[in-house]
């Protein structure tokens, strides 16, 4: 595995553990617009993308690379989370306005994954990069239903 690779497992990882930081934190707010089940089901898959990552980067000899760049990419994620959400993480809305960008960039680093394991010919890569992608992709078509009910019921 090259670094570009391992550096983007290591992307993929920062979203994997701020994500279930972020749904740990904002639990009672996202309890409040999806069912409780889904919201452990989201905790639980982050957690499990999470460990999966740090299996493979162990696999590769490229953990060093990897972690080093989920202190980074963690460290920006939060920063952002944290000033966008600020004081509101009993809003369930201000969560989900926050997921839009967090969930959009999650797709687009899962889809460097997916290529980067079908250039590398890592089947096991280009399966986890296809699960993640799909699992941000949902979670970004539920905020945007979500907020889109959101903006109809506030209007009226």
């Amino acid at each position: 595995m090259n670094e570009f690779t391992a550096k983007k497992l290591g992307e993929v990882l920062a979203f994997a553990e701020v994500g279930k930081e972020t749904w740990l934190k904002g639990q009672t707010a996202l309890e409040s617009v999806f069912e409780e089940e889904r919201v452990a089901e989201v905790i639980t898959a982050n957690g499990h993308h999470a460990e999966i990552i740090r299996s493979m980067a162990e696999e590769n000899s490229v953990s060093e690379i990897v972690l080093k760049k989920l202190e980074g990419t963690g460290t920006k994620l939060r920063q952002m989370r944290d000033l966008y959400v600020g004081d509101q993480w009993d809003n369930p809305t201000e969560l989900l306005e926050w997921s839009g960008f967090f969930e959009g960039a999650a797709v687009v680093h899962w889809s460097l994954v997916g290529g980067a394991g079908e250039a590398s010919g890592k089947s096991d890569m280009q399966s986890l990069a296809e699960t993640g992608k799909d699992f941000h992709e949902d979670l970004l078509s539920s905020a945007i239903d979500l907020l889109h009910e959101t903006g109809k019921k506030k209007a009226s």
